[in-house]
């Protein structure tokens, strides 16, 4: 005995349909499917966005930014749907992240709302990490960096970090910035 999908291309989702098989005993069957179920959650294009990497959070934060715009301005789904020639169902797929939707969907959005895109290196706040704060003892007054300039910071001045005391999310954000912008090394 076998399962096969209900649909034969749908090998991610089976639906228990049983024929005869004596090529496969039960163990052996169990082990194909879930081997099966494994290699489709590897390829599937749809992954855990709460586990995403950051790329993949962008068009969250992008639906979160439009979003909150829209309320500022005291406009409807319907209205901004409306103004960008869009379906309502897109603006909600766009206030909500959804994986798929296109450029332009999220280009017409925002000039519906009044707004334009710039586009700008990501940028730390160096009051959320202490060590970074640290680097910038004799600079007052700086309230964000780019990423680049705060690797840079840490590169220059690793022997001020103290790593031992470095708290776990600031960890991340210099492994995030080695991996991006110092392709994978960094230089102390």
């Amino acid at each position: 005995m076998r399962a096969i999908p209900a649909n034969p291309w749908d090998r991610c989702n089976p639906t228990p349909i049983t024929i005869p098989d004596p090529r496969h005993s039960g163990s052996h069957r169990q082990r194909l499917m879930s081997r099966i179920q494994d290699k489709c959650r590897e390829v599937s294009y749809i992954s855990d966005m709460h586990n995403a990497p950051e790329p993949l959070l962008l068009p969250h934060r992008i639906g979160n930014a439009l979003r909150a715009e829209r309320k500022r301005l005291g406009l409807t789904q319907a209205d901004v749907a409306r103004r960008a020639r869009l379906r309502r169902q897109k603006i909600i797929q766009i206030e909500q992240g959804a994986p798929g939707v296109a450029i332009a969907a999220y280009a017409a959005a925002m000039q519906a709302l009044g707004l334009e895109p710039e586009l700008r290196p990501a940028r730390v706040d160096p009051a959320d990490y202490p060590q970074l704060k640290r680097l910038l003892w004799n600079q007052p007054g700086i309230e964000t960096l780019d990423e680049r300039d705060a690797l840079a910071l840490y590169e220059r001045h690793w022997d001020m970090v103290d790593a031992d005391r470095m708290p776990p999310h600031e960890r991340a954000l210099l492994d995030r910035l080695v991996r991006i912008h110092g392709h994978g090394i960094l230089h102390v």
